[in-house]
């Protein structure tokens, strides 16, 4: 189980940029296809909204790979927040010839379900919220840019996050905490700003599904990985360095 799931995490960070391109294409028809229904012609920030729907992704990705290049040897944070169990701190290199050092088994599910992750967001995006046209009503056009600019976010920042995860980045249990906790204010934001619209009843009631929706299926997240992420020793071997005492 371990081989095999480090030699699909090493595969997809290979070819991730294969995937961003073949994910660009695919969403790319989606989005032609969508537009070619309205009845009249898209506004140009309903354009630019589904452009950065496409990219975003591959941007998280590059932008991270940029940032974090491979092997190279990322300083551990000054502040220690995970303190539960007893560890002992180890130099790089022992670190690295460690056995749980890597991205393999449990990680690999958690750093390819990130970009899973991505996929579904838009997918839902795409099938939930209409394309807007240059012309609606104020609430309609609010609520596709809303839902919009939070899918773009998350896309890359969770594209961003499985380069931290499989580049065994020191900063990535924390970022991706800080990215669980930005998911779920971000639900409750878009509540706020669309609550104050005069929204269709049937809307109203969706809105409310889908944001629900997103703030369970990110605190079930938290539930199912924080744990893991303070305890397993090869989060604490990769990430912070440190093996048990």
């Amino acid at each position: 189980m371990r081989l095999r799931s480090l030699r699909a995490i090493v595969a997809v960070e290979r070819h991730v940029g294969l995937i961003a391109a073949a994910w660009a294409l695919v969403l790319g028809v989606v989005v032609i296809r969508r537009l070619e229904v309205l009845a009249v012609a898209p506004s140009w920030s309903s354009l630019a909204a589904h452009l950065a729907l496409i990219v975003s992704p591959a941007l998280g990705l590059v932008l991270a790979a940029r940032f974090f290049p491979r092997h190279a040897l990322v300083a551990l944070p000054e502040i220690v927040l995970a303190r539960i169990g007893r560890w002992r701190r180890v130099d790089p290199l022992t670190a690295q010839s460690h056995p749980s050092f890597g991205a393999s088994g449990l990680m690999a599910g958690l750093a390819i379900g990130l970009l899973i992750n991505v996929a579904m967001r838009t997918g839902e995006f795409m099938i939930g919220v209409p394309a807007i046209a240059s012309v609606g009503p104020g609430w309609a056009r609010m609520l596709f840019f809303s839902l919009a600019a939070d899918c773009v976010l998350f896309n890359l920042l969770y594209a961003a996050a499985f380069v931290l995860a499989v580049r065994h980045v020191p900063w990535f249990p924390r970022v991706l905490l800080l990215i669980w906790t930005m998911d779920v204010a971000s639900q409750l934001v878009i509540a706020q700003l669309l609550g104050d619209q005069a929204l269709p009843a049937p809307v109203a009631r969706g809105l409310v599904l889908v944001l629900t929706g997103n703030i369970q299926k990110t605190m079930l997240s938290m539930a199912l990985w924080l744990p893991y992420l303070l305890l397993s020793e090869r989060v604490n071997v990769t990430y912070r360095r440190r093996v048990r005492r």
